[in-house]
């Protein structure tokens, strides 16, 4: 049986036996919104929980628009321009409006990211467009501490901005349940001190902290606290697409009233079932922008290590293009040994360095599975620093697997 996967800018296939069950896993999907324009139009003329976005933007002044960075492959550039359109028709020019991209911890976005992220229409309308830099202490603005102590500083932006507007990109996610909706604030504009108590060992440790689940979920819980603790958001555009990126959904109004409605249309369009555990299963991080760094690859893992058996296989195919991720990461990696016999503290209640919580997850699911790394583009520095083996092609990820026993060793 042939099959494919997104690897990069393109895709990767392999070959398997005829003789074996093989399930492609794919959600059912949603009809593509037919018309995206007239969509996010009546996201904001007739918005869930809030006045029309125009009357509700009228008499503000500063406003800040936050926006995910490259690694959700979100189509922000109808909503922004629609966004800016009924801003100025509220009277509030491009020189009062700053699009504040959601870094977290990641890199700044590079002007070809900008726009794609942002699009060139918002771009040369003007706006004033702001990366926001977790570790820039003096950048942060203190707002206080979370039922659970947790410190929480944001983006002098936000804190500053007299009209709010977040944009986000609901799908399942590995350790709050779903993306988007109070994520946008932590970890995506919060500072490093916040974002490492937000991915500490406590809270990722809980066995609610996973894909799906936000009832019970601790890490779900703590980003509302933070968007308790940031002050009104004035207005939410939340976005679900299929797996083709295409538009499912758009939500408009009150925060929480459109993360509900997204995370509802999320679960018919992005999730599935299996009935029983896999042997093996194949799996990539979606391709280009998600696979542009190994950082990033706990999310691929994550959503295999829920449907295969204990001690069973997980490949892995990235492009990695820039290779590891942040220098901090690159480090961590580096001491990380045998990711199987890495256990963390489960009380420790923050990371002790930024980027850890990539380790833990990566310790996570290589305790649970054998993880097998396929990278063909990957160099022998890329190689030596991954704590997994990195092959050139499935195929090969299915011999080392077979030479290991982990296929083969049951029915």
């Amino acid at each position: 049986m042939q099959i494919s996967v997104r690897y990069g800018r393109g895709w990767m296939s392999a070959t398997l036996p005829d003789e074996w069950t093989v399930d492609v896993l794919e959600p059912a999907g949603l009809t593509p919104l037919p018309e995206v324009a007239g969509t996010v139009a009546k996201a904001l003329d007739n918005p869930l929980g809030t006045p029309p976005f125009a009357s509700l933007a009228r008499g503000h002044g500063q406003t800040v628009i936050v926006v995910s960075d490259i690694t959700r492959p979100v189509n922000n550039r109808p909503i922004l321009s629609a966004l800016v359109e009924r801003l100025e028709d509220a009277g509030i020019g491009p020189d009062k409006v700053t699009v504040l991209i959601a870094t977290g911890l990641h890199r700044a976005p590079t002007a070809a990211e900008l726009d794609v992220i942002i699009g060139p229409e918002t771009l040369s309308h003007g706006v004033n467009v702001v990366a926001h830099d977790g570790r820039a202490t003096e950048q942060q603005v203190f707002l206080g501490l979370t039922g659970n102590g947790m410190p929480v500083a944001l983006d002098k932006a936000w804190s500053e901005a007299d009209l709010r507007i977040i944009v986000g990109l609901v799908e399942p996610h590995l350790m709050a349940g779903f993306s988007g909706g109070p994520k946008a604030l932590c970890p995506g504009i919060a500072a490093a001190e916040t974002i490492m108590a937000f991915h500490g060992p406590k809270l990722l440790s809980h066995p609610k902290a996973a894909h799906g689940i936000v009832d019970g979920n601790p890490v779900y819980k703590e980003a509302w606290e933070v968007a308790r603790l940031a002050g009104p958001v004035h207005f939410s555009v939340q976005v679900v697409q299929n797996l083709e990126r295409k538009p499912v959904g758009i939500f408009g109004g009150d925060l929480a009233a459109t993360h509900a409605d997204a995370i509802s249309t999320a679960r018919k369009a992005l999730t599935c079932t299996v009935p029983a555990p896999a042997d093996v299963a194949i799996t990539s991080n979606g391709g280009y922008p998600l696979d542009h760094v190994f950082y990033q690859g706990g999310k691929g893992l994550a959503a295999a290590a829920q449907v295969v058996r204990p001690s069973g296989g997980i490949i892995l195919v990235e492009r990695n293009e820039e290779g590891l991720g942040s220098a901090e990461f690159a480090r961590l990696i580096a001491r990380m040994g045998d990711p199987g016999a890495w256990e963390p503290d489960p009380c420790a209640g923050a990371a002790s360095e930024i980027d850890e919580w990539a380790i833990l997850e990566l310790a996570k699911f290589a305790r649970h599975a054998r993880i097998v790394n396929v990278c063909p583009d990957g160099d022998m520095d890329y190689r030596a620093a991954i704590p997994v083996p990195t092959v050139d092609s499935i195929e090969e990820a299915l011999d080392l697997l077979r030479r290991e026993g982990v296929i083969g060793a049951g029915p």
